[in-house]
């Protein structure tokens, strides 16, 4: 919105903020503490762009900085002025940001169509989409074409300037890059949904190996009763986390599907070590545990495991039923 000569005010879901200049040259500050500043030939389409924020970072220079919503999207360039149609509409589309507008743009370029369903399918899982169906079909086709996708910079340039936050367990998500790796994962969520943990483990393994993807891998191998796998993948891990802290889980579990219980109670012993942990996994510790001491005969030992878990949540899945059969 112009507010003065020079002087404009932006709106978008995650900010407010101001830039001003004049055209070839114009600086940006926005409420996250975002100062952009660009410079470039008027009617060229050539320009750079620099950003730098203004936000403190809390804690010792040397600890990992916690990464807060839009840290990790990238600005994307707008096309120049001799780029081909399609690129300016799937980059205007995608400014717009809403499913309708990135669907003209596949329906009317049926060329760049899987790239533009690959930018749509990460809305309608977050959004309000019940086709598990539809979007997993949708998913395997885009995923058939992952390779083409990795060298067209129509998708690979567009995708640093999204991010997405993936849930792979209750207490667990996490914020990453737009792209191939993002998109595997979200692919596996659908399949697993389906009750397809071949095809997912499939997936999940062709994925680069990072903490998202180990987890997704031990998730598949639980659900297909793969307990050595499990231990194999877990090996060496230590509670740094709240996600290594579910992998030492997964490793209990496995432990315990092997009637290696006295293993299985140290995994556990060894996620709970962490009193920082999100409590959802520190919760699931509780209930895996009661699983393992109700194995062994050990009944009243259970039942204290599971109320340990009413104490902080009461609405725990499966905590009451499991009560209940006690």
């Amino acid at each position: 919105m112009k507010i003065a000569p020079g002087l404009r005010l932006n709106f978008s879901k995650s900010a407010l903020g101001l830039s001003f200049g004049v055209p070839g040259a114009r600086i940006s500050v926005n409420t996250k503490g975002d100062v952009y500043t660009s410079a470039g030939l008027p009617g060229t389409g050539l320009y750079a762009v620099e950003r730098r924020s203004l936000r403190k970072r809390k804690g010792r220079s040397k600890a990992k900085p916690e990464l807060e919503p839009g840290d990790l999207a990238e600005p994307v360039k707008p096309p120049g002025l001799f780029a081909p149609r399609r690129k300016v509409a799937l980059y205007n589309a995608l400014r717009m940001g809403t499913v309708e507008e990135i669907a003209k743009v596949g329906a009317k370029y049926p060329e760049i169509k899987h790239i533009a369903d690959a930018f749509i399918i990460p809305r309608q899982v977050s959004g309000t989409s019940t086709d598990i169906d539809g979007l997993t079909k949708t998913a395997s086709e885009i995923w058939s074409k992952r390779s083409e996708m990795e060298q067209d910079a129509l998708f690979t340039e567009n995708a640093k300037g999204m991010e997405v936050t993936l849930k792979i367990a209750p207490g667990v998500s996490f914020p990453m890059q737009y792209g191939i790796t993002a998109l595997g994962l979200l692919y596996v969520e659908l399949l697993q949904l389906q009750g397809k943990f071949e095809t997912a483990l499939q997936v999940a393994e062709s994925l680069p190996a990072n903490q998202a993807t180990g987890l997704s891998v031990c998730e598949n191998e639980i659900r297909l009763g793969k307990w050595q796998e499990v231990i194999d993948t877990t090996e060496d891990i230590e509670n740094e986390d709240d996600a290594t802290a579910l992998l030492l889980i997964y490793r209990a579990i496995a432990f315990r599907e092997q009637g290696l219980f006295d293993a299985a109670i140290e995994s556990l012993r060894l996620a709970r070590s962490a009193k920082k942990r999100h409590e959802d996994v520190l919760n699931q510790a509780l209930f895996e545990r009661a699983i393992t001491y109700e194995k062994q005969g050990k009944r009243a030992n259970a039942r204290k495991e599971l109320e340990k878990i009413l104490a902080t949540d009461s609405d725990f899945p499966g905590v009451k039923e499991k009560l209940e059969s006690l």
